[in-house]
């Protein structure tokens, strides 16, 4: 029988396939914490999308001379999508908002929603500023 040489070096068939067995058990043990990760990588996403979308939409509002009109259409029920092309809807309340002919105007509340299967992903509470308006339901001269 012969054995191993000097010049033998290196691992042998055996050493290597177990290897490879001591390493798939470690890849199976951390396989549910990368799925994990990206399942919250991905909600994660879809909050920021549907928090930008709240924001814009106040902003939009924010820029220009708003009415009561736009305040009202701008709380109504929209649908978007996030960037896995997952539907989210938003939906507010505004605050009670009357034209009157005055010559200041007021601030406006604004609560904003973002949903997805009856989950809240994000919330925005704003004031906007609406020229010649009343946050009550009365005009006083």
């Amino acid at each position: 029988m012969r054995g191993r040489g000097a010049d033998a070096a290196g691992f042998s068939l055996v050493e290597v396939i177990i290897a490879m067995f001591v390493l798939g058990i470690i890849a199976l043990a951390l396989l549910p914490a990368l799925i994990n990760g990206i399942q919250y990588s991905s909600q994660q996403s879809t909050v920021a999308t549907a928090t930008r979308q709240l924001n814009a939409i106040v902003e939009d509002l924010r820029h220009g001379q708003p009415t009561c009109a736009d305040v009202i259409n701008a709380g109504a029920t929209q649908t978007f999508q996030d960037g896995a092309r997952r539907d989210f809807t938003v939906s507010g309340a505004p605050g009670e908002c009357t034209m009157c002919p005055i010559a200041g105007g007021e601030a406006i509340s604004l609560d904003l929603t973002a949903e997805r299967g009856g989950r809240t992903l994000a919330r925005v509470s704003a004031l906007v500023y609406v020229q010649g308006a009343k946050a009550d339901a009365a005009c006083s001269p």
